[in-house]
């Protein structure tokens, strides 16, 4: 309506609209809108009327303009809405898959085989993730879940694969994550230490020296210091340690980046993306895959410990995004 008030002004009207392809017999072809627009200063006539008695003269018929393509972008077909709608999120702004999954539903009619075209480029985007070193610290601001992820990764890592654990906490801003921690530890046998300050830390790490796995917790607001991050550098060796930051997937957007904006200085390993359940769509970690580079660690889907956690592997990661996008082939239900 504005390209058409622009070309013809505020009183402009819109007589039809419809949907035109062009191409080489229809093959190949990127779908525009067409319109059909004209004043409605008088009325609209195919031909002359007939001059009334009362009236001097006959009306003139108004002249419809030709037709104007407005709005030249790639439209794809109707049986490919869901794509479009995943398309048009902000996760996916930067790919500009449309032509191509125009000419493959053209030449092939299958909806399953532009579904699978997108699956296979998400899933391409997840690199697998290494595996776990002696440490694994996460970091991340307060409340993205942190504390629960450790206590499932401590879970994970002792009766799953049979390894002895440790657990350090270094968030002593929270007592209630302290006693959190502590709780979870008890029940599954796990020691775990305080570390108030890098003495302690230290200390800690020498305690759990024959552990298999030492898990480390850390407070969000000490890695926004840059003089903490170089101490930490000093007192704690990162070449022998997973480091991952840990999102949670019902943040917005732009709080994603800064999150990552303020951690992207340390030697991150990995991302971990926790609440996936609380949300109804989870297509943020692509973006922030293709943004970072980085592999996924690890997905949190719900609150129970030891379950509820999804290694990262592409696979799972990306059936897990389309399921959440409702898509048939790869629901609960589909599957």
């Amino acid at each position: 309506m504005a390209k058409v008030k622009q070309e013809l002004g505020d009183e402009a009207v819109i007589l039809n609209s419809r949907q035109v392809k062009s191409g080489w017999f229809g093959l190949f072809a990127s779908k525009q809108v067409e319109v059909i627009a004209a004043l409605e200063k008088e009325q609209i006539v195919t031909k002359p009327r007939q001059p009334v008695q009362a009236q001097t003269e006959p009306k003139r018929p108004v002249v419809t303009p030709p037709p104007r393509v407005v709005g030249t972008a790639p439209k794809l077909h109707a049986s490919l809405q869901h794509v479009e709608s995943l398309l048009s999120t902000e996760s996916f702004a930067d790919e500009s898959w449309e032509e191509t999954l125009n000419e493959l539903y053209y030449t092939t009619k299958s909806v399953e085989e532009a579904e699978r075209y997108v699956y296979e480029q998400v899933k391409s985007s997840f690199i697998e993730p290494p595996e776990a070193k002696r440490y694994v610290m996460v970091v991340g601001p307060t409340g993205v879940g942190k504390t629960t992820t450790l206590a499932k990764l401590a879970a994970h890592f002792k009766l799953k694969e049979g390894k002895t654990v440790g657990l350090i906490t270094t968030d002593t801003y929270r007592i209630a994550a302290i006693e959190q921690l502590k709780t979870y530890a008890e029940i599954m046998s796990i020691p775990v230490e305080v570390a108030y300050d890098f003495h302690d830390f230290k200390r800690a790490k020498q305690l759990f020296a024959r552990k298999d796995i030492v898990l480390i917790d850390t407070a969000g607001r000490n890695f926004r210091d840059p003089a903490y991050v170089e101490q930490f550098h000093e007192h704690h060796d990162f070449t022998e340690t997973s480091l991952s930051l840990v999102l949670s997937l019902t943040s917005k957007m732009k709080d994603m980046d800064m999150i990552y904006s303020q951690f992207e200085s340390l030697p991150l390993s990995s991302l971990i993306f926790t609440k996936a359940d609380e949300t109804s769509d989870i297509h943020a970690m692509y973006r922030m895959v293709k943004r970072s580079g980085l592999p996924v660690a690890w997905m949190t889907d719900g609150q129970e410990v030891p379950d509820d956690l999804i290694p990262g592997q592409a696979d799972l990661l990306t059936k897990r995004l389309f399921e959440k996008e409702g898509w048939a082939r790869w629901t609960k239900q589909g599957v």
